[in-house]
């Protein structure tokens, strides 16, 4: 495919791919003291390709838990995804269905967040070709992150509880390229704040999908009355 990876992609994917080097090591390890040997990991990284829903499933699967229950969990956490999926098909409405299968199967937040941010600032020069090879990109980044950290569990020691200040400098870094605007800004800001206050009524992730759905409706309150006052 033309275009699927070049330098522009690679520009645009780096910030994945290097963000996914700890925290892949770190599922990866999980994984191991879990009990997964490389096959299952990779085939659990190739199909569940969701960072927090893996960690969560094999936290449960470590626990114990029965395959519904970690069926159930990984579906709602990963809900979000439905919501990135309708934002991003306004981009790829004209691609093939086999296109966007293999699209849809890779839309995670860092990919999401990437490809809107680029579909979003160059418009046509951003191709459907280049966004499913930041997909491509982020998506092997994590195979082989999981699978190294699998085999490296025995011999290195990482302090998963790390993975949660990665994640965070990760998702602040491909947050900062929505900087061009204060409404982008202080919907970030309001996501989070929303995201921490329902964390103590809603679980398993719930408060992630609410304050997204919440933080997106104000702002989209506040750019329609704008536009309604500056015509004004």
């Amino acid at each position: 495919m033309d275009g699927f990876i070049n330098k522009k992609v690679l520009k645009a994917a780096w910030p994945i791919a290097f963000g996914y080097i700890p925290l892949g090591m770190a599922c990866g390890i999980l994984a191991q003291k879990t009990g997964f040997d490389w096959f299952q990991m990779l085939m659990m990284s190739t199909f569940l390709f969701a960072g927090s829903g893996q960690f969560i499933a094999l936290a449960m699967i470590g626990s114990g838990s029965t395959i519904i229950p970690v069926v159930m969990t990984v579906c709602i956490v990963n809900l979000r995804h439905l919501l990135y999926a309708l934002i991003l098909n306004q981009y790829i409405a004209g691609q093939s269905r086999l296109y966007k299968a293999f699209y849809a199967q890779e839309i995670v937040d860092e990919t999401f967040a990437v490809n809107h941010t680029q579909f979003a600032r160059l418009g046509k020069e951003w191709t459907g070709s280049n966004a499913l090879g930041v997909n491509f990109v982020g998506h092997v980044s994590w195979i082989l992150a999981t699978v190294a950290g699998l085999f490296l569990g025995n011999t290195i020691y990482i302090d998963t509880a790390l993975v949660s200040y990665a994640l965070i400098a990760m998702f602040i870094g491909l947050w900062s390229f929505h900087f061009v605007s204060p409404s982008l800004v202080l919907t970030g800001v309001l996501g989070g704040i929303l995201a921490l206050v329902l964390s103590f009524w809603l679980d398993h992730m719930l408060n992630v999908v609410a304050a997204t759905i919440i933080a997106a409706a104000v702002a989209a309150a506040y750019r329609a009355m704008a536009e309604k006052g500056a015509e004004e």
